[in-house]
């Protein structure tokens, strides 16, 4: 863990790359509203945090309480002022958990945009559970298919069998407006206006801003940051460099990528890059 800051630790293995993990000791950083392309689950370890979604109400949580936010769910989840608190946050594939969750009682979760709401739980039970699988996942002494036997026992006979997710009612018609100008978004190579949004999806600005808060409780600035983010975080695994993926990604300059990995995911690119390499 050599340049990673005491407070963070990072786990993940290319022969598990469905699941990335990391703790989080006595830490005072805040996160900005932001979106994951996996399915998140986290610990609360110690301390008080406040979590926050457009997807649910505010709540405060305390230790042992687990928190788990579908794929694409808007969210942050941040300590009191002046307080430091402990975490664990585990990542899985989508791809993955859906084949796993067909297994498991054959059916899908098919999530491209936010399908479900997030859920707190307090169930010492489970949050015990959790933390010890994700021990195995941290602990450098398991044979790697001890590891996947863990991740796997945990979720299939004691996690999701617990995670009764409620859907997100839309609006059809809206949602449609709203798939294209995603599909906008992601066709582009470079960051694109609120006043480009307007002009190819014959939308006013207002409807836009409305139509994205709507659906990804995020504005189109913060939702396009958001997907860069998540894309580098990918390319981050494969060893770019900074500079490369900064321009590959359409930032303004590195700096301006530095500042905005760091406000999505808490620690620098390339912390998270020699954390990708161990």
């Amino acid at each position: 863990m050599n340049a990673i800051p005491q407070t963070f630790e990072f786990w993940q293995d290319r022969r598990m790359p469905y699941v990335e993990t990391r703790r989080s000791c006595f830490s005072r950083t805040c996160y900005k509203s932001h979106s994951h392309p996996t399915f998140s689950i986290g610990a609360i370890d110690e301390g008080n945090s406040v979590f926050q979604s457009s997807f649910g109400i505010a709540q405060e949580i305390s230790a042992g309480t687990l928190v788990i936010v579908p794929a694409h769910i808007e969210h942050s989840c941040n300590p009191k002022p002046n307080e430091a608190w402990s975490y664990q946050m585990l990542h899985l594939d989508v791809s993955w958990l859906s084949q796993l969750y067909l297994e498991f009682q054959e059916q899908g979760f098919d999530l491209h945009l936010p399908r479900h709401k997030p859920l707190i739980v307090k169930d010492e039970s489970l949050y015990q559970a959790f933390t010890e699988m994700n021990e195995i996942l941290f602990d450098s002494e398991k044979l790697i298919f001890e590891k996947e036997q863990s991740l796997l026992h945990c979720l299939i006979h004691v996690l999701l069998p617990h995670f009764i997710l409620e859907e997100i009612q839309k609006s059809e018609y809206l949602y449609k407006d709203f798939l294209n100008l995603v599909n906008v978004i992601i066709s582009s190579e470079n960051f694109i206006s609120l006043e480009e949004l307007a002009q190819q999806v014959g939308l006013s600005r207002y409807a836009i801003i409305r139509l994205f808060k709507a659906n990804v409780g995020l504005t189109p600035h913060a939702f396009q940051i958001n997907l860069k983010i998540n894309q580098a975080r990918e390319s981050l695994k494969q060893g770019i460099s900074l500079v490369e993926l900064a321009v590959n990604l359409g930032f303004s300059d590195q700096s301006h990528f530095h500042k905005a990995f760091k406000a999505y995911t808490g620690v620098t690119p390339r912390q998270f890059q020699l954390a990708a390499a161990q």
